[in-house]
């Protein structure tokens, strides 16, 4: 079981106030889906849950003790930014690999028997066994995308943090997209996204954080929070939630 608590988080840059005492929770099986404007701090608390930025105060916590004190913490987190055009002219399984080598020794560079054992499972779970020999610059978008999530699985961490990991695909890739981190998340994993489709969030997520001007308007279960004072206040928008096929759906 694993516990992410973001406790009180305040994040500046030069005076600028981008995160304002935001505190929140998520848990193994749970999906927290972070929305909002452009601006609000999303990806700012995205990469400060992911330790890849130190809150200006405030503290994050993992299984109750602070990240500074997590053994290796670098294996049990991993984030998937908006960039995934990086690091594209090198194979699939090359690429793949790379999410082996937090858990090498210093003093090594070859992959064991587990590390091998972890990267087929990343290729098989993401469906990309046949394109494992492609360089990732050939891909499609949502195969590119397929491959960075197979980057992030190959990590073996319990935490999976994915910054719009549906942009610039068709529909079809961000169902499958989707669809993977669901699963992911079945499994036991705790995944936190950037998403801006309400729609996806609703179906998709099982806790939702929506940030306005970088302070929270809310967060919690879906069914709490997931209400039509809630994104209005959030988006400035007359949304009316409506629930339809057992699930809520935001109409503009």
């Amino acid at each position: 079981m694993t516990k992410l608590n973001a406790n009180n988080l305040n994040f500046s840059i030069e005076g600028c106030s981008i995160l304002d005492n935001v505190t929140l929770s998520v848990s193994s099986g749970d999906w927290l889906g972070i929305a909002g404007l452009n601006g609000s701090g999303k990806s700012t608390l995205l990469k400060c849950m992911a330790g890849l930025l130190i809150p200006s105060s405030g503290q994050m916590s993992m299984d109750g003790r602070l990240y500074s004190q997590v053994n290796h913490i670098h294996r049990r987190l991993s984030i998937m930014s908006q960039r995934t055009d990086v690091l594209t002219a090198m194979s699939v399984l090359d690429l793949v690999r790379l999410g082996r080598y937090p858990h090498l020794p210093a003093w090594s560079f070859s992959l064991s028997t587990i590390d091998h054992e972890r990267v087929e499972y990343a290729l098989d779970f993401t469906g990309l066994n046949d394109f494992r020999n492609r360089q990732v610059d050939t891909l499609s978008g949502g195969e590119r995308q397929r491959a960075f999530l197979a980057l992030s699985l190959a990590q073996d961490g319990s935490v999976l943090l994915f910054d719009e990991p549906t942009n610039h695909l068709d529909l079809v890739a961000q169902i499958q997209i989707l669809s993977l981190l669901r699963r992911l998340a079945e499994q036991g994993k705790v995944i936190v996204s950037v998403l801006h489709d309400l729609n996806q969030i609703s179906k998709y997520c099982s806790r939702l954080a929506l940030l306005r001007g970088g302070s929270l308007v809310a967060e919690g279960l879906m069914d709490q929070v997931f209400t039509t004072s809630n994104l209005k206040l959030t988006f400035g928008l007359d949304i009316d939630v409506v629930r339809s096929h057992d699930r809520l759906c935001a109409i503009i």
